[in-house]
């Protein structure tokens, strides 16, 4: 039998439409209900462990839907760090770097946001909190994370280039498996 690895994105947070990285916002009303939707099919007892991201938005909701004892925080589950740019739409980042930003979004993987993480070293964090859990637990898991955080696990799992991270809907709130 395959490891099963559920990821559910965090909801609509308190900072709005941004480059949401480390800034560590809170989940609005509807992003609590994002992610009870996101779950509605599921008890925590069907996962042998809930493991999260540190940040708020993703921390305070698994505490409160997992079991105690089921609960782990992960850092390395942490949403990828925009640098400068980290709270900022991207009409503010455009306004203020142009050149930077279409560069970003060319190759996001040579030109990371000013002072923010490169995407090698996103991946490499996330890899290794990925063996680390699979080498941990046999049953289902679910990891409360970030779009970001989703996306790439996506790629690392499915063997898929980097290239295919941004071509992959990930709304809040939403449900993601993955078979390993």
């Amino acid at each position: 039998m395959s490891q099963r690895i559920y990821l559910l994105r965090h909801g609509l947070t308190e900072a709005g439409q941004c480059y949401l990285g480390r800034t560590d916002a809170t989940l609005t009303e509807l992003g609590w209900q994002q992610m009870q939707q996101g779950l509605s099919d599921y008890q925590p007892e069907q996962f042998e462990a809930v493991i999260s991201s540190p940040l708020r938005r993703c921390a305070e909701f698994a505490t409160h839907w997992a079991a105690e004892d089921q609960l782990k925080i992960e850092p390395r589950l942490a949403e990828y760090d925009f640098g400068d740019w980290d709270g900022l739409t991207g009409q503010q980042v455009y306004d203020a770097a142009p050149r930077a930003l279409e560069n970003f979004w060319k190759d996001p993987w040579c030109y990371p946001p000013p002072q923010g993480e490169s995407l090698a070293l996103f991946f490499q964090r996330l890899s290794s909190a990925l063996e680390d859990i699979e080498a941990a637990y046999d049953g289902p898991v679910l990891l409360v994370c970030h779009g970001g955080v989703i996306r790439a696990i996506r790629c690392i799992m499915q063997r898929q280039p980097v290239a295919r991270m941004f071509n992959y809907d990930v709304s809040h709130g939403s449900l993601h498996l993955f078979r390993r």
